[in-house]
């Protein structure tokens, strides 16, 4: 399809009389890697919860592959094309990293549990455990795996979905520079066929793979645009304190 994969109009989220999120608008397409960015309680989790249907909008709508999912249950949306990841590694520690994988393709086929030793299944884990480098270590225990290796898993866990939307959330959490470089690499290349929605803390890496910033500030959009727009930007730089973006 032409234009946005996923596109959100208006979001308002409350939680009894405080608003998280505040008339927030976006757009995500296919080959655009979409960074979201600001200070601790932005709202930036509370919009990708919003995107992903693990909570409703107060108000707003949500369409995904032009339908309105706006009233869709997560595993509706997963069904219809988006993966994500969570802030807080998401894995069953005590199965193989192949099962894992399996457990992300059964999650998003329509039939559900039925399907899941069937040849289809099996290839779209492999699949995705090969796009993100685990295919090595496809039958040790997940609850094995470095950190890093679990990051890559919780990835390969949304890829092994055939999701056409990607929510990153904060994939980069607690890792050093030598683990932060080929992961930010490989989300980079996520983006060639996907529509990807990162929020990540690390500038660096935003300011050199995005194609878009979002600078969320206490619920609302700051500002839109590419890196150099947002770099520039005097807002963007208070909203930091006076430091450095980028």
């Amino acid at each position: 399809m032409t234009g946005p994969v996923l596109r959100a109009d208006g979001l308002t989220r409350r939680f009894g009389g405080i608003v998280a999120v505040s008339d927030v608008s976006l757009a995500l397409e296919t080959g655009t890697l979409h960074a979201v960015i600001g200070p601790n309680g932005a709202g930036k989790s509370t919009l990708v919860n919003l995107l992903s249907g693990d909570i409703p909008p107060s108000e707003g709508r949500i369409f995904l592959g032009g339908q309105d999912v706006t009233a869709a249950p997560d595993w509706r949306r997963a069904r219809a094309g988006l993966g994500r990841t969570f802030q807080r590694t998401n894995v069953m520690r005590g199965m193989t990293v192949r099962e894992n994988a399996r457990l992300g393709t059964q999650a998003a086929t329509v039939r559900g549990w039925g399907l899941l030793r069937q040849p289809v299944i099996e290839e779209a884990a492999e699949t995705a455990l090969a796009r993100v480098g685990l295919s090595a270590q496809a039958g040790e225990l997940a609850g094995t795996l470095s950190h890093g290796a679990l990051r890559l898993l919780e990835i390969a866990i949304a890829l092994a979905g055939q999701p056409k939307v990607l929510l990153l959330d904060e994939p980069l959490a607690g890792m050093g520079v030598e683990e932060t470089r080929p992961i930010a690499a490989l989300i980079r290349t996520l983006a060639d066929d996907h529509a990807v929605l990162l929020i990540e803390h690390d500038m660096d890496v935003v300011f050199s793979t995005a194609d878009r910033i979002t600078v969320m500030v206490e619920g609302r959009v700051l500002i839109e645009g590419p890196p150099e727009t947002v770099r520039a930007s005097e807002a963007v730089q208070t909203a930091y304190l006076g430091r450095e973006v980028g």
